[in-house]
């Protein structure tokens, strides 16, 4: 399979900045951080364990995956 050259225009990066950003920096990424550490109480530190893994260790593994197989769309 070969890949394809092309130049992506400046549209197609804040498209791409503003996908990301929703993705890492959504509502429920703002607010349910605060509101986890609220029920967590003395839990804290594996409630903010749990919420690093889930919100942003697994985005960012498969948005290193695409980016890493050159994949242009999920099938």
């Amino acid at each position: 399979m070969e890949l394809s050259e092309k130049k992506l225009k400046t549209r197609d990066y804040v498209v791409i900045v503003s996908l990301l950003f929703g993705l890492f920096f959504g509502a429920g990424n703002l607010i349910f951080p605060l509101h986890l550490g609220q029920l967590a109480g003395a839990n804290w530190f594996p409630a903010m364990l749990g919420f690093l893994v889930t919100a942003v260790a697994l985005p960012l593994l498969g948005v290193l995956a695409i980016a890493a197989t050159h994949a242009e769309g999920v099938y």
